[in-house]
């Protein structure tokens, strides 16, 4: 198990009112590795940051479309605005691999 960092998961949950309420979770051992991309267009070049992060904690609540923080983030959110101090990602896929000798959740974001 190899980890490098810590994170801060702020996992959605939408009620009946199709409002969101976000359960913040901190997770002390992950391993963290940001990705620049880039590509040339006829507008220009366009760069991004893929995140991939695997969790080696089974029971950690995290689905498409929470946020990530590196680290522990103290913010108790409850729009997106109050992460603005920080450098958070939107997760876009997260993969429960629970099986061999190394279970752990490989979230992917942007």
């Amino acid at each position: 198990m190899l980890d490098n960092a810590s994170c801060t998961i702020y996992h959605r949950i939408r009620n009946d009112a199709g409002h969101d309420t976000w359960q913040k979770v901190y997770v002390p051992k992950c391993w963290w590795f940001c990705d620049t991309k880039s590509s040339v267009t006829d507008n220009g070049t366009k760069t991004g940051d893929i995140l991939y992060v695997r969790i080696f904690d089974m029971s950690v609540p995290v689905s498409k479309d929470d946020v990530i923080v590196k680290g522990y983030c103290p913010v108790d959110m409850t729009t997106l605005k109050d992460l603005s101090r920080y450098r958070y990602f939107k997760i876009t896929s997260a993969n429960h691999n629970d099986f061999g000798g190394n279970p752990h959740i490989k979230v992917v974001a942007v």
